[in-house]
C-alpha cells in the first residue's frame, strides 16, 4: 500500500512501454530519402569547443512522430548531438521459441537499424533487451506467449530458450557496446520475487551468452532509481541489496532516473546533494544514466509542476555531477518531445524532450548542445 497522503505518481515502466509500442511502429516502415551512405539523413557536428568531457551524452531512438522519417531521424539526432544511441525493445518470443523463426518485421527491423548504424559509425551502441511488462510495474513478462504458462513466467524452459536465442541475435547483429540484461529489473524484484529469482538464474545464462558472441560487450542489467529508493508505489527504505544477486556478472551499474514523476521533488532543487553521488557508494566499478528526463510544463493531474527553467537546472546539475562522479554515460530518453504522447500514462512525458516536436529549441536545448560540443576525452 502507498503511504497515506501520498500520490501514487505514474510509472515509468508503462510510460517506456507505450513508447517502445510506438517506435516499433514506425520503425518497422521503409524510410524514404537518405543519403548515399545509408539510409538516414548526412549529419555534420559542430567544430569542437571548449573543456574536455569524460560524460558521454546519449539520445534514445525514440521519434516525436509515429512514422519512419521520424524514427530514422531520431538516430540522426543522436549521431549529430551525442556520442551513443540507446535502443530499447521488448522481447520478440514468437520469432525465437524453440521451432520459430523469425519473423519479416524483425528482420526488417534489424536491417534498418543496422544500416543506419553503421552509417553514423560513431555512434557507441546500447542496446536495451526489455522482457517485463511495464503497464504492471513490471511485475510478470511483457507479452507472454500463449504457449507459456504465467505462473511459470521464467522459469518456463521455453521462454529461457527464447530469450537466450534472442540475446545472441541481438549481439550477432548490432554488436553492441553496452548490453542491458533486463530494464529496471528491481521493480520486479520488489513485486514478483520468484519471478526474479528464476530471472537472475536466465541472466546468468544469458550473459555467458552475450560474452561468448561479443566479448567486449559491456552486459548488466538496469536499475529503476526512485523505485530501488522506494519512491514509487509503496514506500520503503532503499533496497541496495538487489545489486548482489548481479555482483560478479555486472559489467557496470546503470540506473533509469526520473525524479520529476515522484512527489518528493516539485523542483530540481529539492533533489538532494548526494542524489546520485550515493551511486558510486554501492559500486566501485563503471556507472552510468541509462535514460532520464524532466519534464518542461505541468503534468496533467500531478503533484509536480514542471518549466522549462526547472527542465535546464536538473539537466545541467545532472550532467555536471555525472562529469564530476566519473560517470561514463547519460542518456537523456527523448531528444525531442513526442507528440504522441497525449493520453493515459505516457501524457506525462509529453513535454521531456530537451526540443519541441517541431525542432524548436527549449531552455535546456543550449546546455545539451554545449556539452555535446565539448571534445570528449
Amino acid at each position: 500500500m502507498d503511504a497515506p497522503g501520498r500520490a501514487r505518481p505514474a510509472p515509468v515502466a508503462a510510460i517506456l512501454a507505450v513508447f517502445l509500442l510506438a517506435w516499433a511502429f514506425a520503425a518497422c516502415s521503409d524510410g524514404e530519402g537518405g543519403s548515399a551512405g545509408g539510409p538516414g539523413p548526412t549529419v555534420n557536428r559542430a567544430t569542437p569547443a571548449g573543456e574536455s568531457r569524460s560524460v558521454r551524452l546519449g539520445f534514445s531512438s525514440l521519434p516525436p512522430q509515429q512514422t519512419s522519417d521520424a524514427a530514422v531521424g531520431a538516430f540522426a539526432t543522436a549521431a549529430q548531438y551525442g556520442d551513443v544511441v540507446l535502443i530499447q525493445r521488448n522481447v520478440p518470443w514468437e520469432d525465437f521459441l524453440p521451432g520459430h523463426g523469425v519473423s519479416r518485421a524483425t528482420t526488417d527491423t534489424t536491417r534498418l537499424e543496422t544500416q543506419l548504424l553503421d552509417q553514423y559509425s560513431g555512434l557507441q551502441r546500447f542496446y536495451a533487451i526489455d522482457p517485463t511488462d511495464g503497464f504492471v510495474l513490471r511485475s510478470r513478462v511483457a507479452n507472454l506467449p500463449a504457449s507459456i504458462d504465467p505462473q511459470q513466467g521464467f522459469a518456463a524452459p521455453d521462454l529461457r530458450e527464447a530469450f537466450l536465442a534472442y540475446t545472441a541475435y541481438v549481439v550477432k547483429n548490432y554488436h553492441p557496446d553496452y548490453l542491458a540484461l533486463g530494464v529496471e529489473i528491481n521493480m520486479l524484484y520488489e513485486r514478483a520475487p520468484r519471478q526474479f529469482e528464476a530471472f537472475v538464474t536466465l541472466y546468468n545464462q544469458a550473459y555467458d551468452v552475450a560474452k561468448a558472441a561479443g566479448p567486449r560487450t559491456k552486459v548488466f542489467p538496469t536499475f529503476q532509481l526512485e523505485d530501488l529508493e522506494g519512491r514509487i508505489g509503496a514506500i520503503h527504505p532503499p533496497h541496495w541489496e538487489v545489486l548482489d544477486s548481479f555482483r560478479g556478472r555486472m559489467d557496470a551499474l546503470a540506473v533509469s532516473t526520473y525524479p520529476f514523476l515522484t512527489v518528493d521533488f516539485r523542483s530540481a532543487a529539492d533533489i538532494g546533494p548526494d542524489y546520485y553521488r550515493e551511486l558510486a557508494a554501492h559500486w566501485s566499478g563503471e556507472i552510468l544514466i541509462a535514460d532520464t528526463g524532466y519534464a518542461s510544463a505541468p503534468i496533467e493531474g500531478g503533484v509536480n509542476v514542471g518549466t522549462e527553467e526547472d527542465q535546464r537546472a536538473y539537466l545541467a546539475r545532472l550532467l555536471a555531477e555525472a562529469e564530476a562522479n566519473g560517470f561514463s554515460l547519460v542518456v537523456w530518453f527523448a531528444a525531442l518531445d513526442p507528440a504522441f504522447a497525449r493520453e493515459g500514462g505516457a501524457s506525462v512525458f509529453r513535454d521531456v524532450g530537451l526540443r519541441k516536436s517541431d525542432g524548436s529549441n527549449k531552455l535546456a536545448w543550449p546546455v545539451w548542445e554545449e556539452w555535446a560540443r565539448r571534445p570528449l576525452r
